[in-house]
C-alpha cells in the first residue's frame, strides 16, 4: 500500500532537529521519518537549504534520518499478529538508534551534546498512522486496532524522553490526520450507508479513531510535561490543520470536488486504486495539483503541506506555543 501519510510533508516520524547561530534562530534541519519534505518545507519557511540525506557527507544545514513506511512500533508487534511490512528496518527505533550514532559525530561529551541540543527544535512526528494503516488494510478489524493506540503512544513518549535525556529540550510532537478523509481510506472502506460520513464526505469511524489516538498522545505529552517541567514540549494537531483546508478550501484555492479525489491515480469515486498506485506506467496526473488536497490518496500535496507548515510556524493548531529565543528568519 505504501507509507500512508506525508511522503511529502509530515513523514512517519519526522524529526526535525534545528540548530541555532548567533544571530539566526534555526541554521540546520536534521530530519527523521518515512519522507524528507516536511523538513524541505520546514527548513525553506527559514530560508534554509534542505538538509542532506543521512548517508550524503555535507551534512552542513543538517541531516534526514528519514526511511519509506517507517512505524513507531518494531517488527515484533506486527509479527505475532500476522501482519506483513515492507521493510522491518523502518521503525521509530531504528531511526533513533542511526541519530544516537550521529550525536556522537557531533559532540564528544553528553555536556557537549547537551549544550548543542539546548538550541534546537525536534519534530517527533507524526507516528502512528503507518502501523494503523498496516494492519487496517490487510483486513484487521478497526475494533481490534483501537487496542494498538497504547503501544503506539507509549514508543512515541518512549522515544521523547530519549530524547530530552539526550539534551533536548523543544520538542514538537504532532498528532495524526482524519484518516477517514484519505481517498486510499474511503476506497477501500467504501460504505452504502450515508450515517457512515460527516459533512465533509469523510469516514465518521476511521476520524473517531484518529481522535482517539489523539487524544492518548496529548495525554501522554501532558504527563511528560509534569515530569520535565523545564522542556517545551509542544503538541500539533495535523487533524485540526487539515480540517480547516477543508473548511476553507475556497479561500486557500482547493476545488471543492477535489477534497476527497486524489490528484495522481485513477478509477472510483476517490481516484484512487490500491492496484493502480501514483507513479505505475499509464496513471495520470491532474492538470493541476495546487487545486487539490490529495496526492496520491495515502499523501497530500505539496500546496497542502506547505499552509498546514505554515499555520504551525504562525503558532496556529499547536499547543502550547513554541517559544523561541529569537523569532527573526535568516536569510541564507
Amino acid at each position: 500500500m505504501g507509507s500512508l501519510l506525508f511522503t511529502k510533508f509530515v513523514v512517519v516520524i519526522s524529526m526535525l532537529l534545528v540548530s541555532v547561530r548567533a544571530g539566526c534562530p534555526f541554521t540546520a534541519t536534521y530530519g527523521f521519518g518515512d519522507s524528507s519534505s516536511v523538513v524541505d518545507h520546514l527548513a525553506s519557511a527559514f530560508h534554509l537549504p534542505s538538509p542532506k540525506p543521512y548517508l550524503q557527507k555535507d551534512k552542513a544545514y543538517g541531516v534526514n534520518f528519514d526511511a519509506p513506511e517507517a512505524t513507531a512500533l518494531n517488527s515484533s508487534f506486527f509479527e505475532t499478529r500476522e501482519i506483513k511490512q515492507s521493510s522491518s528496518n523502518n521503525t521509530l527505533d531504528g531511526q533513533l538508534e542511526q541519530f544516537m550514532t550521529y550525536l556522537d559525530t557531533i559532540c564528544s561529551t553528553h555536556h557537549g551534546c547537551v549544550k548543542k541540543l539546548k538550541h534546537a527544535v525536534f519534530l517527533v512526528g507524526e507516528f502512528g498512522a503507518n502501523d494503523y494503516s498496516n494492519a487496517l488494510f490487510q483486513g484487521k478489524h478497526l475494533e481490534e486496532v483501537d487496542y494498538y493506540v497504547t503501544p503506539v503512544v507509549k514508543s512515541i513518549k518512549d522515544a521523547v524522553k530519549n530524547l530530552i535525556k539526550a539534551g533536548a529540550v523543544n520538542l514538537v510532537v504532532p498528532g495524526i490526520l482524519p484518516l477517514g478523509c484519505l481517498p486510499s481510506y474511503l476506497t477501500m472502506f467504501h460504505h452504502d450507508d450515508p450515517m457512515s460520513y460527516d459533512s465533509k464526505k469523510c469516514l465518521r469511524s476511521f476520524n473517531t479513531f484518529a481522535m482517539l489516538h489523539n487524544d492518548h498522545l496529548q495525554q501522554a505529552l501532558a504527563d511528560l510535561r509534569v515530569e520535565y517541567p523545564h522542556v517545551q514540549i509542544v503538541y500539533a494537531s495535523y487533524y485540526k490543520a487539515f480540517t480547516a483546508l477543508l473548511h476553507n478550501h475556497d479561500l486557500l484555492g482547493f476545488e471543492k470536488g477535489s477534497l476527497t479525489k486524489a490528484c495522481c491515480g485513477t478509477g472510483g469515486l476517490y481516484n484512487f486504486d490500491a492496484t493502480k498506485m501514483c507513479g505505475g506506467e499509464g496513471v495520470p496526473v491532474c492538470s493541476n495539483p495546487t487545486k487539490y488536497v490529495h496526492w496520491d490518496g495515502n499523501h497530500l500535496t505539496e500546496e497542502a503541506y506547505i499552509l498546514m507548515v505554515e499555520g504551525f510556524i504562525s503558532g496556529n493548531f499547536v499547543y502550547p506555543k513554541l517559544k523561541l529565543r529569537d523569532q527573526r528568519l535568516c536569510i541564507m
